[in-house]
């Protein structure tokens, strides 16, 4: 039976970030990001896909790993799936996602040593908030600290760029990053904020145990209030004559020193 067009309403709504926080719901769509949900913890309700998709070796897998997890599968049109899918290619697969909702305290005391978390200040592009989520993926972070002024951590773009990591690094958004802060203080973290003019620089630097690294707006750097609760400020030597470093980039940087120091 075809999708009803209040369905496909439903459906296409969830691009919408209100409609998402409402139904605490998210959109993944292609291939990789479905195999990243579906061999995750996730809850995944619902999921879509067109025949040429199922009748594919790696769509019949998957459909099969959703089926068996208890996901409603259902098989539609590519024109049907053209009318909700956010991309143009949405390779023949959506799935329905329901957001895990921790808390910061929760994240913060699973410490496995050498703890790592970062946190992130009013992040403004969702490329950068998926790359650092990615980034924090490849270095095994053990948690991100997503400040309540950053882009939606499910909006379909940066969704995307996570590339998978939005189902391995626990993600907690919408908080108060000073309270957050204090409250990893408490439990033993050194919390270091990202600062081009610091003094320290990130290769003279070795991280303790337990570090929750911050890092803020792409124009304006970390709130005051931020650098305040911070133990220490930290910047990454420039040798060149660029302004600024992207804050993807400068996670990568950081992220690595410190797993350096634990070598």
């Amino acid at each position: 039976m075809p999708l009803t067009r209040n369905r496909i309403r439903e459906i296409r709504a969830l691009s919408q970030k209100k409609v998402r926080d409402e139904l605490d719901l998210f959109v993944v769509e292609g291939l990789r990001l479905v195999r990243d949900a579906a061999e995750s913890a996730f809850d995944i309700p619902e999921a879509f896909a067109t025949a040429a998709f199922e009748a594919s070796p790696g769509g019949e897998h998957l459909v099969g790993l959703l089926r068996a997890r208890g996901t409603s599968c259902r098989q539609v049109t590519p024109r049907e799936l053209s009318q909700f899918a956010d991309t143009v290619n949405a390779q023949g697969v959506l799935a329905i996602v329901r957001r895990r909702n921790e808390s910061a305290g929760e994240v913060i005391r699973r410490i496995t040593i050498p703890a790592l978390l970062v946190g992130l200040d009013g992040i403004a592009d969702p490329g950068n908030l998926g790359s650092i989520v990615r980034t924090c993926d490849w270095f095994g972070a053990g948690g991100i600290l997503l400040g309540r002024t950053s882009v939606d951590l499910y909006n379909p773009k940066v969704v995307r760029a996570t590339m998978g990591g939005i189902f391995h690094v626990p993600v907690v958004t919408g908080l108060d990053l000073p309270l957050s802060a204090l409250q990893a203080k408490e439990q033993g973290y050194t919390v270091y904020v990202t600062d081009p003019s610091a003094d320290l620089f990130d290769a003279d630097v070795r991280f303790p145990e337990r570090s929750l690294i911050i890092f803020g707006n792409e124009a304006h750097g970390v709130s005051e209030d931020l650098s305040r609760a911070a133990d220490a400020r930290i910047a990454i030597r420039r040798y060149g004559a660029a302004e600024s470093l992207n804050v993807g980039v400068a996670c990568g940087i950081l992220l690595s020193a410190h797993r350096r120091s634990h070598e």
